[in-house]
């Protein structure tokens, strides 16, 4: 009471403060007290008035929008306005309105398979907002429904984010575009570009890539440009010789696919540096609005009217990837009029080409084969190239498979380092290494939950009619995981590719995984970036001995979900870790060290 007290007599006093200041103001104006009197109280009234009018209409706005909420809570509750439940599929409990949404938000993989194992059952629906999403999570269910489903099984789903913000300008990369002649066209144009023929004549290119960035690598510590058998740096160890490998990696896959494109030279370390560091920067932040969960508003439309910032980030990286894909292309097509050969025996330079108008792009199919081939390389080949490295520094394992790989190389190439290294680009016959490779492809699973399909037809399976229209998720990593399909799933083991007795590679029909897609959507270019990391990683271990970083704490954490710095984004994205790199002592080293700074 003495409290309420106080506050009323401070209230009485501020009007009294306020009443003597206006009648100062009106005094000199006024012809009597009687007519300030009056002005004064008019004043006050209507203020009075505004306020208490202002106050009746808020409340009134408040008391209407929970109305408006509870009814339609009890409409979703009782069905009405809440996406259809498919029959025959367990649905996950979730909340009205929002569904499963706020459940899945961070490692939605990890979240499925948990679920999986839970309630028994590989597949079962989720609703996320206005969305009814079915998640398959075993390796055989994905391999039905999306090989034996294909046709039916072979659209995307159009999000509100990426397809109408971020692609609102170059158009739709050929992954997220959906099934029609437009897209044909452009996965025909991309598919006969990167085929397994193809990749085989793009060799120089891997070779002159890999050559690059292992002397990029050579050059960044200084330890390692003194020939090996003069290198006293194995000795000692300091915090400078450790390396993070990422950042090299995605450049040797920017490179590449910039050249394979457009016939164009990047100088990532130099004059380009700059330009090289925003297309990556761009196309990561890109990727995430890709995200299958992270953008609520693609599931509750209501919030695009009140999350601005949202859009805002969207509009801002398409307008900084605008500025670079619109230079490639017009670069292309002026040195293309000039006459450069490199630039008219790209890939874009023969799509530009093409007269036959059955097989001819419009100018935003162009720019969606462009947007795609820029994009792809730069999560696939270097977040799992970057994860094997960090593999490779663990001493109780990492060492012996190094060790294995030499071997194998030594004993498939005269025991000569420098004919290995020439052999590794335009041949993969290192079962050792090709097993770490799709070990690594299969435990790490770069895209764990895959990307989103469509179903194109209605999909008769399990007693479940699953409808035209419905968005699938692949659990990739669930399916890489299965107990069933993978003995001790969780364990690294590159050895689970081989021929227990002759230690050769298993038949291709038993060497399937999920990380590049299946079905009619498999990424188009697994032939290109398995190629890649083959090449990079056979002499990568020709030239280094990979070991533990000399930080302890800069270490890999083996766990993909544990070492997820982004959990809502599309693709996992490692904390920063470290590897230490030591040069590798053999009869010929010296002779491959020298070949290495020879060249471009």
């Amino acid at each position: 009471m003495i409290f309420n007290s106080g506050s009323q007599a401070d209230s009485v006093i501020e009007e009294k403060n306020s009443f003597e200041e206006l009648r100062s103001k009106i005094q000199p104006f006024a012809g009597s007290t009687m007519l300030v009197e009056t002005a004064l109280q008019m004043t006050i009234g209507c203020r009075k008035f505004l306020v208490s009018f202002l106050v009746n209409i808020f409340t009134n706005l408040m008391y209407s929008a929970c109305c408006l909420l509870l009814l339609w809570v009890l409409l979703d509750v009782v069905g009405i306005g809440a996406p259809s439940t498919i029959k025959n599929i367990l649905a996950i409990p979730g909340y009205p309105l929002v569904g499963n949404i706020f459940q899945v938000l961070n490692n939605p993989a990890l979240v499925y398979m948990k679920w999986a194992s839970y309630y028994k059952t590989s597949l079962f629906q989720v609703r996320l907002g206005i969305k009814r999403i079915v998640v398959v999570n075993s390796y055989e269910d994905v391999k039905n429904l999306w090989i034996k489903h294909s046709c039916s099984n072979n659209s995307r789903p159009v999000s509100f984010t990426f397809h109408d913000v971020v692609s609102a300008t170059q158009g739709f990369t050929i992954g997220s575009t959906p099934v029609g002649e437009s897209y044909k066209k452009k996965k025909k144009t991309v598919s006969s570009g990167l085929n397994h023929r193809r990749v085989i004549e793009l060799e120089s290119v891997i070779d002159e890539e890999s050559k690059y960035t292992i002397r990029k690598i050579m050059q960044n510590d200084r330890d390692l440009l003194v020939k090996p058998s003069c290198n006293n740096c194995r000795y000692y160890r300091t915090l400078l010789s450790d390396v993070d490998m990422l950042p090299f990696v995605q450049l040797y896959a920017l490179r590449s696919s910039i050249y394979i494109t457009y016939g164009l030279h990047l100088n990532v370390y130099d004059e380009d540096a700059d330009l090289a560091k925003e297309i990556i920067e761009v196309e990561n932040n890109i990727m995430k609005f890709r995200a299958p969960i992270a953008n609520l508003q693609d599931y509750l439309p209501f919030l695009r009217y009140i999350t601005w910032r949202k859009n805002v980030q969207a509009q801002h990286y398409r307008q900084r990837r605008d500025r670079y894909m619109d230079q490639f292309l017009e670069l292309v097509k002026a040195r293309m009029d000039s006459g450069d050969s490199e630039a008219s025996s790209s890939l874009i330079g023969k799509t530009l080409a093409l007269n036959d108008p059955k097989s001819q792009l419009t100018p935003a199919e162009v720019k969606s084969v462009c947007l795609t081939m820029v994009s792809a390389g730069l999560d696939n080949t270097p977040l799992n190239f970057n994860h094997l490295m960090g593999r490779l520094s663990y001493p109780s394992s990492g060492y012996y498979y190094q060790r294995k790989v030499f071997d194998e190389l030594m004993q498939l190439y005269s025991n000569s380092v420098c004919l290995a290294w020439e052999k590794v680009v335009s041949e993969t016959s290192c079962n050792f290494a090709v097993a770490l490779i799709q070990e690594t492809l299969r435990y790490f699973t770069v895209l764990p939950l895959g990307l989103p399909r469509a179903t194109s037809k209605d999909i008769v399976y399990n007693n479940a009619v699953i409808p035209k229209g419905t968005t699938l998720f692949m659990n990739a990593f669930a399916a890489n995981h299965d107990p069933k399909k993978f003995a001790n799933p969780m364990c690294f083991k590159p050895e689970r590719w081989l021929n227990p007795e002759t230690k050769k590679l298993l038949p291709k029909e038993s060497l399937i995984h999920f990380s590049f897609g299946a079905g009619s959507r498999m990424c188009s270019g697994n032939h290109l970036a398995f190629k890649e990391i083959y090449a990079l990683l056979c002499r990568a271990i020709l030239v280094f001995q990979i070991k533990r970083p000399t930080a302890t704490d800069m270490l890999m954490e083996p766990d993909p979900f544990k070492n997820n710095e982004h959990p809502t984004a599309i693709s996992f994205e490692p904390k920063l870790f470290k590897v230490r790199l030591e040069p590798r002592m053999h009869s010929d080293s010296d002779e491959l060290h020298e070949k290495i700074f020879k060249g471009p």
